[in-house]
């Protein structure tokens, strides 16, 4: 009969290391609790004996699911054409930052008429997951509210309140417009109009302020819908520039400054936010700042770790949209 080779274990890979199994673990598991030395000493001898974490028993002994939850609320609508783009490329970071510590994503939604906080209740009672990734937080979210009470682990994309742990992730949404306004202003550009997305959400409040604080000159409208934006575009007097605080808008201000025999980069300067697939392709390529959806994924991960082993609070992270210049700016 012939014996099948012995598996690898974590004594094997502690040995080599020089460390001691509970240290493996903790790099496996919790690589916030050791220095970075002793995570690559022990990454070194994973990678010498071909070591594979036996995810399944790692998860019955600890009793977690080893997955992390992502419920989606929102729906792709012709007024927000690139949410399934953000949505997928978040998703995409998402999956493979867990991959790489043995966890899975649950992508979930809640049935017609229930509430997010109910879709909350039912992960956590069939302990489904070890922590839930919360979307689009407001200042008293009422999500964040259910999860602290419960002291269930969670990690937001967008900021929590002073009351609550700051684990959080955030576009820097006024560093990132102020960016685009000076890209602007050292162009030569002196007035722009700024198309501002009529709603309470937080992000909307700090694009604006991150521009209008670089661009003292700036006249601010907002829009409601695509229709609303074309037909404002398409009646008044052009401005040097026009920036929207999102990439729909600004396609939208084109074509409608196209259809007046402007050009685009020329007489007007155009300018988004987010950087959506489409944004390249046009005739004329959108100047926007790219949300970096993998890094925010990556580090929503890693804080939704922290978070699962108890670590102590720590500050929120925010993470830049770079700048990319295209032609219409």
């Amino acid at each position: 009969m012939v014996s099948r080779p012995r598996r690898t274990t974590v004594a094997d890979v502690a040995r080599l290391a020089g460390v001691s199994a509970m240290t493996v673990s903790n790099v496996l598991n919790a690589p916030h609790r050791v220095s970075d030395s002793t995570v690559q000493t022990v990454q070194a001898a994973i990678d010498e004996l071909g070591y594979t974490p036996n995810h399944a028993a790692r998860a019955l002994s600890s009793g977690r699911s080893q997955v992390i939850g992502l419920p989606l609320y929102d729906e792709v609508s012709e007024e927000n054409p690139g949410l399934g783009g953000f949505l997928h490329g978040l998703l995409d970071g998402l999956v493979r930052a867990a991959a790489v510590s043995g966890y899975g994503v649950h992508v979930t939604t809640p049935t017609a008429g229930a509430t997010e906080i109910a879709l909350y209740e039912k992960l956590i009672a069939a302990r489904q997951v070890d922590a839930i990734v919360v979307l689009e937080t407001m200042p008293h979210d009422e999500r964040i509210e259910f999860l602290s009470q419960r002291r269930f682990p969670f990690v937001a994309f967008g900021r929590t309140g002073p009351q609550h742990r700051q684990c959080w992730v955030d576009v820097d949404n006024e560093t990132s417009m102020a960016g685009i306004a000076r890209h602007l202003r050292e162009s030569g550009r002196e007035s722009a109009l700024y198309l501002r997305t009529d709603g309470s959400l937080p992000w909307i409040h700090q694009r604006e302020q991150g521009f209008v604080r670089e661009f003292p000159r700036t006249e601010v409208r907002s829009f409601r819908t695509l229709e609303e934006v074309a037909g404002y575009v398409s009646e008044s007097a052009p401005p040097d520039v026009l920036v929207a605080d999102n990439d729909a808008f600004a396609v939208v201000a084109m074509r409608a400054l196209q259809r007046r025999g402007l050009q685009v980069g020329e007489d007007v300067a155009v300018t988004g936010f987010n950087d959506f697939p489409f944004a390249s392709m046009l005739d004329t390529p959108l100047t926007t700042a790219r949300i970096p959806l993998r890094d925010i994924a990556s580090c929503l991960f890693d804080r939704a770790l922290l978070e699962i082993t108890g670590a102590p609070d720590q500050p929120g992270s925010l993470v830049t949209a770079p700048l990319i210049i295209r032609s219409s700016a």
